[in-house]
C-alpha cells in the first residue's frame, strides 16, 4: 500500500480557502486556471435571477466549463469581464471563443471605462459595480457583487506593487478610490477575494483596507 500524500501547510489553507468560496451567495467558482495549481487565476459566474457575469477569462477556461457551469445553475450567461488584461487574467484565445459562442453577451472589455470612475450594471435586478482603479495595471477594475469584491490582483493596504506598470501616484489616486466607493454609493462591502483566491477575508472595514 502506498503511503498517504502529505500535503504542505500552505496547500491547506488554499482547499480551506476555496471551499470556503464555494459558497459565497451568488459566486459560483467554475474553478482555478489553467491547471488549478495555487498560483493559478479562479474564474466565476456571478448570478442572480437567472442571469450570470462570467468574471475573468484565464487560459485553459473553455466554452465548455462555462456552458456546464451555466446549465448546473439553470441561468443565462448576459455579460463576461476581467479584472485587468494581464495574460493569466485575459486569454485572447478564450475571449474569442466565448463571443462566438454566446453572441447576444455582453462583453466588457477591461479598457472600456476610464480610470477613477464606477460603472454600475443591473444582473437579474440586482447592483454590480465595476470600479476602475489602476494599480496593478493600467486596467484593473474591481468587481462588487452582493457585498464581495473581487479585487484582480490589486494589492490591498500599500502603494507597493510587483510590477511598474502604473506610478505611485496613480496608485495613491485609485487607493484613494477604492476607499470612497462605500461612501460615494452608500453600498457596503463585506468580503474581498483576490482573482489568485490568495487572500480572501470576511467581516472587512473596507474604507480603512
Amino acid at each position: 500500500m502506498s503511503a498517504p500524500m502529505l500535503r504542505k501547510p500552505s496547500e491547506w489553507c488554499r482547499i480551506l480557502r476555496v471551499n470556503a468560496l464555494r459558497h459565497l451567495p451568488g459566486w459560483h467558482l467554475l474553478g482555478a486556471f489553467p491547471d488549478n495549481e495555487p498560483d493559478d487565476v479562479g474564474s466565476w459566474l456571478l448570478h442572480a435571477n437567472g442571469e450570470a457575469l462570467l468574471l475573468e477569462v484565464p487560459p485553459g477556461l473553455t466554452v465548455d466549463d462555462v456552458a456546464a457551469g451555466l446549465d448546473s445553475m439553470g441561468v443565462g450567461l448576459r455579460y463576461v469581464t476581467a479584472s485587468h488584461l494581464h495574460e493569466d487574467h485575459f486569454d485572447p484565445d478564450s475571449w474569442k471563443a466565448l463571443q462566438e459562442a454566446y453572441t447576444g453577451t455582453h462583453f466588457i472589455h477591461p479598457t472600456e471605462a476610464k480610470a477613477g470612475s464606477d460603472t454600475l450594471i443591473s444582473l437579474g435586478g440586482e447592483p454590480l459595480w465595476l470600479i476602475k482603479a489602476p494599480k496593478h495595471s493600467p486596467s484593473d477594475t474591481v468587481t462588487v457583487f452582493r457585498g464581495v469584491a473581487m479585487t484582480g490582483d490589486i494589492e490591498l493596504g500599500t502603494l507597493d506593487s510587483v510590477n511598474g506598470e502604473v506610478s505611485r501616484a496613480t496608485k495613491a489616486a485609485s487607493m484613494d478610490y477604492l476607499r470612497g466607493f462605500e461612501g460615494r454609493t452608500g453600498y457596503h462591502v463585506h468580503t474581498i477575494v483576490s482573482a489568485h483566491l490568495n487572500d480572501f477575508r470576511q467581516g472587512v472595514n473596507w474604507p480603512l483596507l
